[in-house]
């Protein structure tokens, strides 16, 4: 094999010393020979250069692309339906751990916000990794940013110019969000909620008014400050600065304006004599008023807002998701300009940035949420529950539960036959469900919706569609005695599933005339208000369905009508009678007085309530508009 007189090679010497090693030593050792010889052969192969630049764009887009896809599950109407928000937490905090996580430990809290901070918020603003009170938070943004898009569009298309001024713009929010969040009454003992169940029910206190205010216009980067009289205001005083407690103050510009959410009114210069206050007094309707100049200046946040996980957020967020969510409180976190100088700007010489403080009451809503007893927790799911209606069914086929492939149809005698469909009725009231349906929750959708700034014609109509369906109190089966004939039987729907979608048509009609409103369609919401009164004399909002009747009469020129409402909402019983008595107070004599005859009676529309065209015309009078008439009578589903 080997040449005797050559010189021995690398492989012969191999070939010797194989006795002396290991035959699979021996064979590794002759297999690398012969890839080293192999190698000094051929061409060395070649590697693509990793492009630097490539690897990094990449890396940016699968962040990017997992930070989409954990915002999708956190926006409004992915987290109404979502039961598990521990799912929605992982998410978000799986994109931190991958991406940001090391940015967040190195952005502390300074020193300068951390003083102002009560312990608890502290310790929340200060930790590195999402928690389910940060999903609320950055849900309740992304929503309130959705809602004053819609509000601030509104404005600017009702504006003769095309564009309103930010003070039309404020103005607008704080009407809407005072229209659209009615107060409890004072002995109502609620479950204590967030905001975001304060807008989806409708209903709230004066705090909760001042919260969605605040977090509202922040998505419009316009700044606030409550104010807190040193003392109690006089209630039966005509003037609201003498009246109120507790002042928004909103920073547009160099100038404050100033409202009071009791009232649900712009404070009004010494000039306006108008019950709707559309140009809002500044400082100078406080000065000189010793309880005032002796306020406390508040600012209202979330404790999450303080938190450097939430700048770091707010900065890797796409345009699409955009959404204010964190706020330099006195500096030294960020480059931010802090709140405190923003509204010394404005406000310091009265009051100076060192005065102010950190509004507790978002604290203590997230701290009394987070301790709900089981009774409370009950309470809570009752308060939810109208927003599943309408409960939806399959169509249900009797003759197929009664189908045996094992039994001759043919040998059965009727009797026999007729024992065989009722027992199969009976397997069939076993499965609740399938007979009387689950609950759709298309209410709870179309409201988040609604309350995202949705105001189009398609809302009135899903909502009068979910009302429609919510009438419904039973459901008929069609069981075949022959092969002609054939047995209805009527089942009544169980109490709990009635009183659920009871609640839910109320609602779905006083929440369509508040659509109306939005729209600007003010005869129609006056007639949706009043068949809501008519039909529904006793439910929660019909002392709100009064005063918002009167405001949308005023914006009609029909003071007369709107003081007649007034006079019918100023009563103890109503949680909101200092707003009725302070706008009887602004109209005029004439009309204020009830027994004053009227120029021309309004008659009461009678013809059935209608579906909104796609482009309602504006009325001129509430009396041109139709009004719902009585319920319609839903048919009463047969399935065979």
């Amino acid at each position: 094999m080997f040449c005797n007189s050559c010189p021995p090679g690398p492989l012969e010497h191999a070939y010797d010393s194989a006795s002396k090693i290991p035959m699979a030593i021996f064979f590794g050792l002759t297999v690398l020979a012969t890839i080293g010889l192999a190698g000094c052969s051929d061409k060395p192969v070649e590697t693509k250069a990793i492009d630097p630049a490539a690897s990094q764009a990449a890396s940016k887009e699968e962040s990017r692309r997992k930070l989409g896809s954990a915002i999708q599950r956190i926006q409004p109407e992915s987290m109404a339906i979502q039961s598990r928000r521990e799912l929605v937490v992982n998410g978000l905090n799986s994109w931190l751990a991958t991406n940001a996580e090391g940015d967040v430990e190195k952005l502390k809290i300074s020193d300068a916000n951390g003083s102002r901070l009560s312990p608890a918020v502290l310790r929340t603003a200060s930790a590195v990794r999402f928690s389910e009170n940060d999903i609320v938070y950055i849900r309740d943004c992304l929503l309130l940013k959705s809602l004053t898009e819609s509000i601030w569009k509104q404005t600017d298309s009702s504006s003769s110019s095309g564009q309103a001024t930010d003070r039309d713009r404020i103005v607008a929010t704080f009407r809407h969000l005072v229209r659209n969040v009615s107060l409890l009454r004072t002995d109502e003992d609620r479950v204590p909620v967030g905001l975001y169940e304060a807008l989806l029910t409708g209903r709230g206190s004066v705090e909760d008014r001042v919260w969605a205010i605040a977090e509202a216009l922040r998505q419009r980067s316009v700044d606030t400050v409550v104010l807190k009289a040193a003392t109690p205001g006089d209630p039966m005083s005509t003037d609201v600065v003498l009246a109120a407690d507790m002042l928004v103050g909103v920073i547009s510009g160099k100038e404050i304006l100033l409202f009071d959410p009791l009232r649900g009114t712009a404070v009004p210069k010494p000039d306006d004599k108008n019950a709707i206050v559309l140009d809002p007094a500044g400082l100078e309707a406080l000065a000189g008023i010793e309880r005032w100049t002796a306020a406390t200046p508040l600012v209202v946040c979330h404790p999450s807002a303080f938190a450097p996980r939430m700048l770091i957020l707010q900065e890797r967020l796409d345009a699409s998701d955009s959404a204010i969510l964190y706020e330099e409180l006195a500096g030294g976190t960020s480059e931010i300009r802090p709140l405190l100088d923003r509204l010394n700007d404005v406000i310091g010489t009265t009051w100076p940035s060192d005065s102010v403080k950190v509004w507790d009451v978002p604290e203590q809503r997230i701290a009394a949420a987070a301790a709900l007893t089981e009774q409370q927790k009950q309470q809570f799911a009752l308060l939810m529950r109208p927003l599943d209606s309408p409960f939806e069914r399959e169509s249900v086929n009797v003759g197929n539960l009664i189908d045996d492939p094992n039994v001759n149809q043919e040998e059965l005698t009727m009797d026999q036959k007729m024992a065989m469909k009722m027992a199969a009725l009976d397997k069939l009231l076993e499965r609740s469900d399938d007979l009387f349906g689950k609950p759709s929750r298309r209410l709870l959708i179309t409201r988040v919706q609604q309350i995202m700034g949705s105001f189009d014609v398609g809302m009135i109509q899903d909502l009068q569609q979910i009302r429609i369906a919510s009438l419904q109190e039973k459901v008929e089966l069609e069981i075949p005695v022959d092969d002609k004939k054939a047995m209805v039987v009527p089942f009544k729907l169980p109490q709990a599933i009635l009183d659920v979608q009871r609640n839910a048509v109320g609602d779905t009609l006083y929440w369509t005339s508040m659509t109306q409103m939005s729209r600007n369609d003010m005869g129609a919401a006056v007639a949706t208000l009043r068949n809501y009164r008519r039909q529904y004399p006793a439910e929660k909002l019909v002392f709100p369905s009064l005063t918002c009747e009167a405001e949308a009469l005023l914006q009609l020129g029909d003071s007369k009508t709107a003081a007649s409402a007034l006079q019918e909402a100023n009563v103890a019983e109503n949680p909101e009678q200092l707003r009725a008595q302070w706008m009887l107070t602004r109209l005029t004599p004439a009309a204020a007085d009830p027994s004053t005859p009227e120029p021309a009676a309004t008659p009461e529309p009678t013809t059935p309530e209608p579906t909104t065209p796609a482009e309602p015309a504006a009325p001129a009078e509430p009396a041109s508009q139709p009004e719902p008439a009585a319920e319609p009578k839903p048919s009463a589903e047969s399935p065979k």
